[in-house]
């Protein structure tokens, strides 16, 4: 079954054709930022497609619990569909990376600096020949998901419509035109990394097909019960004490219209269309077990039994919180903060802090940490349990500083240095060593002098920002093998709004 298009979807495709005719003529601001925000609806549109074909994949797990024999087989292609298009998608995204990379890095708003750089994508996917990489894996992915089909008529009607497969225009088969120049020859970056994130959806629309496919083959199979068997499904198989324990039983292959007698332990327990729903309120740490009998009369009219074991374990409650980067929380950045309790979804669970601090969720069961302050903070956790909220713990954490970061020039805090490279500097920045948060520091003022070849004095002079004056220039140019720079008095600024004095550096150039 064919993934269907729907308006959106149609609307995106046809965005795509539009802006790469228009890429042909000109490369404006304007074109640039709709290929930003094509970018944009196709990553939306294959994260929705993801979520999608997750559902099915969910799908074949339950219907593997069911017939396991009769199913294994179809979840089996199921899966290497999944691997193969989760392999093409991470080879994809590091095409990306790298591309974004070569065109000069995201901003510090995570976008990309230099979308309009025609010279990256023609580096990275012609010079260094990731196109035709990319080109084979394309046709080599198309053959393996085309593989998946036993029937070689059914083969040969999906190969005319999967999406995935390598396209050239006539006129660039007229002029000799690789795929690779087609596709990535001389376009902006953003062009690029809109190309690919296209690719990326036609990998995630066949791989949708491929399974649909897949998966409707298991409703085509025949069912074929032959055996009477007891089946429980319970709300949990590890619940905590005072937590409600759900269970509901029934009788495989056998009529919902049909109400049979069920005990648990020798208790009868209610049944309504052939399901027997069984609930108990869990005490008592560790393994509980109970014993279901199920009797009915079969077409004899005798009255036969099932019986069966089910279990479920009880734990007392745990809790976890853990500060995702380290063991503290730092001031003036976001800290992310993961919290779970045992056996809880993670929905039902919810976070406060005590102290100097705030803290906002971020999503199921993850949050950001702001503290403002030297010390500790706690964070304190609650879960619901039947509508009510219940405190399960807390966990202290300790609050620090930024550390002192170091100050650089060309990259190097000190010792020999060309005086080439240091000619074409602009000034001095504040780099922080081995710190796992994206926290940057800027350089406030500093002083500079200079001594030995080139002046026959020493000479001083300041700065109040981290680059050079027009006077500092002017003695940089003065600088060569032989002249001695020290920097001294720097500070920076962090993100926590404190200014910190920074350790001097000075170079001997040569």
């Amino acid at each position: 079954m064919a993934l269907p298009k729907e308006p959106r979807q149609k609307m995106i495709n046809l965005m795509y054709l539009v802006l790469m005719a228009m890429l042909a003529l000109n490369v404006s601001a304007e074109i640039l930022n709709a290929f930003k925000t094509v970018n944009e609806s196709i990553t939306n549109s294959n994260n929705a497609i993801t979520q999608k074909n997750n559902l099915v994949y969910q799908q074949f797990e339950k219907q593997l619990s069911i017939d396991p024999e009769r199913v294994r087989p179809i979840k089996e292609k199921a899966d290497q569909v999944k691997i193969l298009c989760e392999q093409m998608n991470l080879y994809i995204d590091s095409l990306k990376k790298v591309i974004i990379r070569e065109s000069g890095g995201l901003n510090d708003s995570g976008e990309i600096k230099d979308m309009s750089n025609l010279d990256a994508p023609s580096r990275v996917m012609e010079n260094q020949g990731q196109g035709p990489i990319l080109e084979k894996k394309i046709e080599t992915l198309r053959q393996q998901l085309l593989s998946m089909y036993d029937n070689p008529v059914e083969r040969e009607e999906v190969a005319q419509i999967l999406p995935l497969k390598i396209e050239m225009p006539k006129k660039t088969i007229d002029n000799k035109k690789t795929w690779t120049q087609v596709n990535f020859e001389m376009v902006p970056t953003i062009a690029a990394i809109t190309i690919l994130s296209k690719i990326q959806n036609d990998v995630k629309n066949s791989e949708a097909q491929v399974i649909d496919d897949l998966f409707k083959k298991i409703g085509q199979q025949e069912f074929v019960f032959d055996t009477y068997k007891p089946l429980i499904s319970a709300n949990a198989g590890y619940v905590i004490a005072g937590q409600k324990y759900e269970a509901q039983i029934m009788l495989g292959a056998y009529s919902s219209t049909i109400n049979p007698t069920i005990t648990v332990n020798g208790q009868p327990i209610p049944v309504q269309n052939g399901v027997g729903t069984f609930s108990t309120v869990a005490s008592g740490v560790g393994l509980h077990t109970y014993n279901v009998a199920i009797s009915l009369k079969d077409q004899s009219g005798q009255i036969k039994t099932y019986t069966a074991t089910a279990e479920y374990m009880v734990g007392a409650p745990a809790v976890s919180v853990s500060a995702d980067k380290m063991n503290v929380l730092y001031i003036g950045v976001d800290n992310p903060i993961s919290v779970a309790v045992a056996g809880v979804p993670a929905e039902k669970v919810s976070a406060t802090i005590s102290g100097p601090g705030s803290l906002i969720k971020s999503g199921p069961g993850k949050y950001i940490a702001r503290v403002s302050a030297v010390g500790t903070v706690t964070v304190n956790v609650s879960a619901e349990f039947d509508g009510q909220v219940r405190p399960m713990g807390s966990m202290e954490f300790r609050t620090k500083r930024i550390p002192d970061p170091v100050a650089e020039v060309a990259g190097s805090k000190g010792g020999t240095l060309s005086a080439a490279v240091f000619k074409v500097q602009k000034g001095v920045a504040a780099v922080l060593e081995n710190f796992d948060f994206d926290a940057k520091f800027v350089v406030t003022s500093f002083t500079i002098g200079f001594d030995g070849a080139g002046f026959s004095d020493y000479i001083e002079a300041s700065s109040n920002s981290a680059y050079f004056t027009e006077e500092i220039e002017r003695y940089i140019q003065r600088c060569r093998p032989g002249t001695r720079v020290f920097i001294d008095n720097i500070h920076a600024r962090g993100p926590d709004g404190t200014t910190r004095l920074l350790p001097p550096i000075s170079f001997k150039l040569n």
